[in-house]
Formats: C-alpha cells, structure tokens, sequence
C-alpha cells in the first residue's frame, strides 16, 4: 500500500483546488442553461398552441418526450463520459440543444415540432447533467458533498431565471425568436463550459480492493430485479406525473385564476429560488441524516405541493406556498437519492443504478403530463390536478410500506457510503 501513497498524495493536491472548482463552475453554468430550458416549458405551453390552433392537450407531451429522452440519455451519456471523457459528451449536448431549438423555431406543424424539440432538447439536457456529476465526483474528496450541491443549483437556478426571461422574450419577440436567441444562447454557454472542463486526475491509477467487482457480488441485471429496486422504481414511475405537472401547468393554471402574466411565471421561479438554497444547504448538512428518511420526506414534500395547489383557489399566496414545497421537496429527493441507493447496494456501480433509477421518473414524466393535459382540454385544471394528487400519495404510501421493514444505516456508515456515492453519479 505504501508504494502508492505518492500517487495518493499527488491525487489529493489536485482535487478541491482552483481547476476542481473550474470545472464545479462550469458544469454550474451548463446545467443551469439546460434545465432552464426545459423546465421553462410552461411559459411557452399556450403561445405553441395558440401558433398551431389547438388547445394544450396536444402541446403538453412535447414537455413529457423531451424529459423522457432526457432520462434515456442520461443513462449512456453518463457512462460514455466516464470512459471516453466529459468534454466531448457535453459539447454534442450543446450543439444538439442549440438545433433542436432552432429547427423548432422554424417548424410550421406541430409533428414537426415534435420531431425536433423531443429529441435534441431531451438529448441536450441529457449530455450536460449525468457526465458533469460524475465529472465532479472525481475532482472533489473533501468538498464532494458542497461542490454537487453547486452543480445542484445551477439547475434550480435555470428553473428560477428561465421563466422569467423567456416570458418577458416571449412578450417582445413571440416564442419563435425566444427560441432562435435561446439555441444561441445554450451552444455559447454549455460550448463554452464543456471546454472549461478538465481531464480529471487519474484516479484509475491507484488501485482498489474489488475493482472490477459487480455490486455486492451481483449485476447490475440482479440488482434491477432485487424487490427494493423494483419498488423504489415503482414509486419514481408514481410520483412523476405530479413532481412534473408544476412545470408544465402553474404558469397557465394561474393565468386562468387571474394571475397577471409575470407573477405566473414567476412560480416556477420561486420553485427554483428554493431549490438552490435547499440544495446548497443539503451539500453542507445532508451527511448528517440518513439517506432513507430524507427521501421518504422528499415526498411527503411534493404530495404537499399539489394538495396546496389543489386548494388554492386563486390565492397567490397559496400558489407561491405551493411552489415553495415543491422545490424544497425536489431538492430533498435529488440529494437523498445518491445516498439511499449507495446505502442499499453500494458504490461500485452506482453510476449505471442511478442512470436506471432515474428512467423511472423519466416514464412518469411520459405519461404525466400528456395526461393531465387530455384532463384539462376535456374536464378543466382541477381534475387533472386532483388525479395527480392521488398518484403522488400513492406514491408516498408506497415509499413508506416498501421501506418500513428496513434498518436505516447508522449515521456514520450513512455518511460514509454517501461520500463514495457521488464519486461514480453519472
């Protein structure tokens, strides 16, 4: 062992320093520019619509597709950027997202526009956050935790301006032009970013007991068939269809309870602002509580969000309480996944389980939001809202019943096991 502890040394000078935090910067910088796309989705729901004559039943699953690719991408851009590096998974993200909002801005049939928004919006989104963790997790030992709840943020921090910005685009320019200054936008930005990211210390060359080990012995086949994964996944498919349906329908919903145009942007804003301070503060804190009941809480959180929604009536304070929930309960999840799937199965193929895991929400959001949509054209917004509702306590109740014959881990092995966890993310 004492023949590498000059590797060992060399190693650790270089993460946390000034090109590791270059690197947490520029993957801040990428993602905020991705999810603030996406997830500005709401805010151009009616003027697509309105483009083409049809109602928002048809529109609303270009949202779903788009963060359905996003998932599957994930998956293979993650492993991709481990194997052959970072810089070129992102920089094809950054010219797909740059033509995918372009050539849509140019369609004149909304199957053409679900031809080019789904696909390379989902792909774009999709090669910017899976290799970005995982290339994080490999600059960062002692503020692991810290640099991820950064990178975290450039996502809440996407969803907070990106409304705002667009909407006010919209106004000035109409959605058309909005998306034409976006693709710019995104390929100089996430171009730029991938560009800044560095090769990443060579920690291949320090060998480890069990490299080459499948988790716990096992596949990563086993581990998808195991009855905790199925119903942890289960329970992702669930919840979806109301973790997404804030994105896609509080800005619309609101301008029908008579909600100006700004303040019913800003929802989804306000959900973002919360996300990245809850996201911040999770990095610093969350070691200090098991992964297990963080997630449980993550969603007790986003059940209480469309509860509140529900019964808003109107009020903009209880829009904006709703919108609140809604991105602490998103930032909890997103923290608390990486530790609870450490935990149960450890670190050694995380990469590929997370990758797995997340397609999970990533059907829920398929089906959610095309879904609600068909409810509100036929039957208005609070039906479509009370349906999912029910799912996400469901959902809920599922968390709980599959998890309650469990031991949580002891706080040290939780935090031990969630420290390695991010190491191998994408």
């Amino acid at each position: 062992m004492c023949q590498h502890d000059g590797i060992v040394t060399s190693l650790s000078a270089q993460r946390d320093g000034p090109q590791a935090w270059q690197v947490a910067i520029a993957a801040f910088a990428a993602n905020m520019l991705a999810f603030g796309t996406l997830f500005s989705f709401g805010v151009f729901l009616t003027p697509i619509g309105e483009s083409f004559d049809v109602t928002t039943g048809p529109v609303a699953p270009l949202f779903s597709g788009s963060v359905f690719v996003y998932y599957l991408t994930g998956v293979v851009a993650g492993r991709i950027g481990d194997r052959k590096g970072v810089r070129p998974v992102v920089l094809v993200g950054a010219v797909s997202l740059a033509v995918g909002l372009a050539l849509t801005a140019q369609t004149t049939a909304l199957w053409q526009t679900y031809a080019t928004f789904v696909p390379l919006v989902g792909i774009g989104v999709g090669c910017c956050y899976s290799p970005m963790l995982g290339a994080i997790g490999r600059w960062f030992d002692r503020s692991r935790s810290l640099a991820i709840g950064v990178v975290l943020a450039g996502v809440g921090a996407g969803t907070l301006f990106g409304p705002l910005l667009l909407r006010a685009g919209i106004s000035e320019f109409g959605w058309r032009t909005t998306f034409r200054i976006l693709a710019v936008v995104c390929f100089v930005v996430i171009g730029g970013a991938a560009m800044a990211v560095r090769p990443s210390p060579e920690a291949a060359q320090v060998p480890h007991p069990g490299d080459g080990a499948e988790p716990n012995g096992g596949t990563l086949a086993s581990f998808a068939r195991s009855r905790r994964f199925r119903r942890l996944y289960l329970s992702q498919v669930i919840i979806g269809p109301g973790f997404f349906a804030p994105f896609a329908f509080y800005n619309d919903f609101s301008i029908e309870q008579g909600v100006s145009s700004g303040r019913a942007a800003a929802l989804i804003g306000i959900s973002g602002a919360c996300s990245v301070v809850s996201r911040l503060i999770l990095g610093s804190i969350g070691d200090r509580f098991d992964g297990l009941s963080r997630y449980r809480f993550s969603f007790v959180l986003l059940t209480a969000t469309l509860v509140v929604w529900l019964v808003a009536d109107g009020s903009y304070l209880l829009l904006v309480a709703s919108a609140l929930l809604h991105g602490l309960g998103w930032a909890l999840w997103v923290t608390a996944t990486p530790a609870v799937l450490a935990d149960w199965f450890g670190v050694e193929k995380l990469g590929g389980a997370l990758g797995l895991f997340y397609t999970g929400l990533g059907f829920g959001a398929l089906v959610g939001p095309a879904l609600s949509g068909f409810i509100v054209d036929n039957a208005g917004y609070l039906p479509a809202i009370m349906v999912v509702t029910v799912a996400a306590a469901a959902s809920t109740a599922l968390t709980f019943r599959s998890m309650a014959d469990e031991e949580p881990s002891t706080p040290s092995h939780a935090s031990q096991r969630s420290g390695a966890a991010v190491e191998d993310i994408s």
